[in-house]
């Protein structure tokens, strides 16, 4: 169940990070934010493959 409770983390994070990006720095580092997504995507992509690993074991 950590790994679904870290999904939603990762994608919050990932919201957080676009809106962070456009709205307060206005664009100015508009490259670091998507390199920031493109990470967290990655590790949101792992936290997928444990969660369908554990439970479809159980």
């Amino acid at each position: 169940m950590k790994y679904v409770v870290g999904m939603y983390i990762v994608m919050a994070i990932m919201v957080a990070v676009n809106l962070i990006s456009e709205f307060i720095l206005k664009g100015e580092y508009w490259a670091i934010g998507s390199w920031a997504i493109v990470m967290l995507f990655l590790l949101g992509g792992v936290l997928f493959a444990n969660a369908r690993y554990y439970l479809s074991r159980k």
